[in-house]
């Protein structure tokens, strides 16, 4: 079967559907054309114009095939089993068959037969009855009785009403029509019901078959010419119950309308008629019978065929031109409409069936599934998947198909922004989908539509996809494009391309969002260290936290100026006496802390260091805050900064200037003395002077510019030169407060009775008396301090003494504990030492499995149970120190008596034991600490083991008589689960088994 159409446009969507017939009924119809057409749900019956009547399935295959007649079979019925066929034919013969059985019967009438129906009750009546009727003007009921088929007339013999056309037969009704009228007749009653004449403008029935067909029991439809009349058959309520000279049933006309069209079939269709028209040819004069022109009177080319849909009471509420052959060739009785019920993967439809000559075409009603097909071929792919999604019904569409269907006619039409808002609920997951519809808006140049919708995830397009969008975007909209970095996976695309076309974009235009979407795109592909200088161009404060999120320290090295400035900004615009009082912000302890950060040779982290110092070198300032906090880190890393270090200090920070040049000698003093000198740092220069040996100078310095007396007299101790003592006396003899200062301050290094001679007559000097007097007690002090040593049975009191005292007794206190600790014998394990080793008392074996030996620094070699007489149980050696305390090994027999509590306090003991033998051995312990060691190791596994033992032993006894868990069972050995029971032992083949029953084992006597 194929689905046939005509190539007309239709505004509307057509009431039906066609299907032609095709496979052996397309053969058939080669050969002979087509007269009549049945069907049922079983089967589709034709009759030809040859006399064969085929029976063909709904797929058009031929099923049987019967030449009943010589000549064209004109009608064909079936009962309602559909277990019997009955045709009529021109050869003057009726033909009855049953389709399943070998029943068949002829019946000649010997005129030409036009009609036949048969009872529907034909399969299951024994009277096997059917009407028929022809040229012979009689409709004869024919009956199966005892003495043979008997025919009884039910068109009245009193009169001439012309050839019978056309016969049907409903339940109790029968049906037909002549040149006269329509008849009705109760076979029940066997009584005329009703004659319906036929109409003055009614053409003659030889010329257009007059169509009969029941609505439903009481309602007959009957089509004649262009005229349709409804008639309705119901009981006559005011007749008598007794009057059998009036029928029971009366047919009344309900309707009557005309049609603009020759009624060639028509047939109740749902709540309404289906017709089927043939329209006249254009100056038809076929009704005309007084033309006696032969050219006249030729027939025409008829016009196709068409299919109307009426209600009841005549209005059209749809028409179809049937797709039909050669339809100009045909007339109205060469086409025929019946009524089907056919297979259908629902289950049975409802439908018609259409003949022509030359094709059988089947008639259906579109459904939900048409609907849609029609909604398809005319392009409206919108309507279509709407609908195909609300379909109740199984169907092969393929709803993304039909979406993307849906998709390109939008695009196509230049409806782009319906499109994409399409785009996700129709392409949903499918991947190729997708990037077709990318492309598609690519070619037509409008990206900008489809960007907002494309998926990133679930599904993932493929990376040039999303490389495409994002160059587009670069190239049109910067904002757009760093949203979709910072929004959009970052494995969905190529970053480093990405990066290399914002790099060329930044070339050509350095725009801020274009720096930024640069640094997120470095941050994405794990490169934070090029970011960082993208953030100082931009001055953002997260500068600081990218920092230490990525932990950059070796990074802010190259860019060490510029991160301090900007630190500097945002402090000042906070705290502007933060810099300023000495406060080194945040950059400077970055730097400096994380100067070891990464465990680099010294050789590299003074490269470093340079690497900053070089970039703050001529920022004195940030120079000075970077290199004094580096010198509180380490001051051996700033030993090569050392002349810088010291006019920083001076410049910025006086105070440690002083402590600076007197700790470090790294710097030039040449240098330093010049720095010191234009700031003018007396002390600091005379420190310098000093150390570059410039003692004279130094000390003029201190005298003429400072007049510190306790300074010159410190410097002078410093230096221990004599002539600068003569120059301090010389200086001094001519001013009182340095006299008095140097008989002060004086100490063992110079004589006081050297500066008091030196001493001009009549020099007033203030303080004098109080001077001398101290020089008096100083002197005293070291007088006694003498005597102690010359005369030691006299007891005096006197500073050092007390301090001689003090000293002796700490000596001898440290000398015992000496000889204490090499006196002291070392614990060895067993086997700790040398075999041939033999205790120095019992002459035995030193080094022996569970005994405890003791060694000492001579070489002695004891062992412990000949010293102290036991070999068991917990032993304390009572050496010289009597305080070496051990214990032998931990036997296991003897904890089996201990209770929970003892044990675990006893395990308690050897691992806190264990681990202070660790300690000792790691902080430098002797060898035997080692065999120690594993001797703890061993009795604390013993303990354990006798612990575990209690413990399965508890649950033994708790579980006693009941079902042991299977991991508290005994294990087995594998021998012992390996080993066969004894009925495994004694178990036999069938073989052996019949063996021994049929031959036994020979018994042979042994002669004694």
């Amino acid at each position: 079967m194929s689905s046939i159409s005509l190539e007309i446009d239709y505004d509307e969507e057509p009431p039906f559907k066609y299907t032609k017939i095709g496979a052996d009924v397309s053969t058939s119809t080669l050969k002979d054309s087509a007269s009549v057409l049945r069907c049922c749900d079983q089967f589709i019956a034709l009759g030809t114009h040859a006399g064969y009547l085929h029976l063909f399935s709904h797929s058009g295959h031929r099923i049987k095939a019967f030449k009943p007649h010589s000549a064209t079979i004109s009608d064909i019925s079936l009962d309602s089993e559909q277990n019997y066929i009955a045709t009529a034919s021109v050869d003057g013969q009726v033909f009855i068959s049953s389709i399943y059985g070998q029943e068949r019967y002829y019946f000649d009438i010997k005129r030409p037969m036009r009609c036949v129906a048969l009872d529907p009750h034909f399969s299951t009546k024994s009277s096997r009855a059917f009407i028929c009727g022809g040229l012979n003007g009689r409709l004869t009921l024919n009956e199966k009785g005892w003495l043979g088929h008997r025919q009884i007339d039910l068109q009245p013999t009193d009169r001439e009403e012309g050839p019978i056309y056309n016969c049907i037969w409903n339940n109790h009704l029968v049906a037909w029509s002549n040149d006269s009228g329509i008849r009705l007749y109760d076979v029940q009653l066997m009584k005329l019901i009703a004659f319906i004449p036929k109409l003055d403008i009614s053409p003659r029935p030889d010329l257009f078959r007059v169509s009969l067909s029941f609505i439903d029991h009481h309602t007959l439809i009957i089509g004649w010419g262009s005229i349709i009349r409804l008639v309705k058959i119901r009981y006559r309520h005011s007749a008598p119950l007794h009057n059998y000279e009036h029928p029971q049933l009366l047919a009344e006309i309900e309707s009557t309308f005309e049609m603009d069209a020759m009624i060639s079939s028509v047939l109740p269709f749902e709540n309404s008629l289906l017709v089927l028209a043939w329209l006249e040819p254009d100056g038809a004069l076929l009704n005309d019978e007084t033309i006696t022109d032969k050219n006249a009177q030729r027939k025409r080319a008829s016009k196709r065929p068409e299919l109307r849909v009426l209600t009841l009471d005549g209005e059209e509420n749809a028409e179809d031109r049937l797709p039909i052959r050669n339809f100009y060739l045909y007339g109205c009785n060469d086409y025929k409409l019946v009524p089907s019920l056919f297979p259908t993967r629902n289950g049975l439809k409802a439908g018609f069936y259409f003949m022509s000559p030359r094709d059988v075409v089947r008639v259906e009603a579109r459904d939900e599934i048409d609907h849609v097909e029609w909604l398809i071929e005319g392009k409206h792919y919108g309507e279509a998947l709407e609908s195909a999604k609300t379909l109740t019904v199984e169907h092969d569409f393929n709803i993304d198909e039909l979406g993307q269907m849906y998709l390109r006619s939008l695009i196509t039409d230049g409806e782009y922004e319906a499109a994409a808002s399409r785009a996700t609920e129709i392409l949903k997951l499918n991947t190729s989908a997708w990037e077709d519809f990318f492309y598609t808006f690519a070619n037509y140049d409008k990206l900008d539509v489809i960007i907002p919708v494309i998926p990133k995830k679930q599904p993932q397009l493929d990376e040039q996809v999303y490389a495409i969008i994002l160059h587009h975007l670069l190239q049109t909209n910067h904002s757009d494009f760093y949203i979709s970095i910072i929004e959009w996976p970052s494995d969905i695309y190529d970053i480093g391309s990405i990066i290399s076309a914002v790099q060329n974009e930044i070339e050509n235009d350095e725009k801020e969002i274009l720096l930024e979407s640069l640094a997120e795109l470095y941050l994405l592909n794990r490169q934070p260290g090029k970011v960082l200088p993208i953030y100082l161009k931009l001055e953002k404060y997260e500068v600081f936290d990218l920092i230490k999120k990525y932990s950059l320290w070796t990074d802010i090295q190259y860019q060490a100026l510029e991160l301090v400035k900007f630190d500097e900004g945002l402090t000042m615009s906070e705290s502007q006496s933060q810099w300023i009082e000495g406060g080194r912000g945040t950059v400077i302890k970055m730097l400096v802390d994380h100067t070891y950060s990464i465990q680099l040779r010294s050789s590299l982290i003074v490269k470093k260091v340079s690497r900053v110092v070089d970039q703050l070198q001529h920022e004195s300032r940030y120079l000075y805050l970077y290199l004094d906090a580096l010198r509180e880190l380490d001051g051996m890393i700033v030993e090569p900064y050392a002349d810088n270090m010291v006019e920083l200090y001076a410049e910025y920070d006086y105070s440690k200037l002083e402590g600076y040049l007197r700790t470090n000698t790294r710097y030039n003093l040449e240098k330093a003395y010049k720095v010191c000198e234009k700031r003018d740092y007396v002390q600091e220069m005379v420190f310098i002077l000093g150390r570059m040996g410039s003692n004279k100078l130094a000390l003029s310095l201190i005298i003429e510019r400072l007049g510190d007396v306790k300074r010159a007299i410190a410097f002078a101790k410093e230096q221990s030169d004599d002539d600068l003592w003569e120059d301090l006396l010389k200086y001094s003899e001519s001013k009182p407060t340095f006299i008095r200062g140097l008989l002060e301050n004086v100490g063992p290094e110079i004589d006081p009775v050297r500066l008091i001679k030196r001493i001009k007559n009549g020099l007033e000097i203030p303080g004098l008396k109080d001077a001398l007097i101290k020089i008096l007690r100083d002197f005293q002090i070291q007088v006694s301090c003498c005597s102690y040593y010359r005369y030691p049975n006299k007891q005096k009191i006197s500073l050092l003494e007390g301090c001689q005292t003090v000293m002796h007794t700490d000596c001898q206190r440290i000398l015992d504990e000496l000889l204490k600790a090499h006196s002291k014998g070392q614990l060895g394990g067993p086997y700790g030492g040398v075999a041939n080793t033999r205790c120095a008392k019992s002459q035995e074996k030193a080094y022996k499995k569970n005994e405890t030996t003791l060694v000492y620094n001579d070489g002695r070699t004891y062992l412990a149970s000949s010293i102290l007489g036991e070999r068991t149980g917990e032993v304390r050696l009572k050496t010289i120190d009597q305080k070496i305390a051990w214990k032998v090994q931990v036997k296991a027999h003897e904890l089996q008596s201990k209770n929970k509590t003892d044990l675990l306090n006893q395990l308690h003991e050897l691992k806190g034991e264990l681990v202070q033998l660790r300690v000792a051995k790691v902080a430098g312990g002797s060898a035997s600490k080692l065999t120690k060691i594993h001797s703890v190791r061993k009795s604390i596994a013993r303990v354990l083991t006798v612990i575990n033992q209690k413990q399965r032993q508890h649950v033994a006894e708790a579980y006693k008589g009941k079902r042991i868990p299977l991991d508290m069972r005994h294990k087995k050995t594998r021998a012992i689960r390996r080993r066969l029971t004894p009925k495994e032992q004694n178990a036999k083949t069938v073989r052996q088994h019949k063996r021994e029953i049929h031959f036994g084992r020979r018994k042979f006597a042994i002669k004694a």
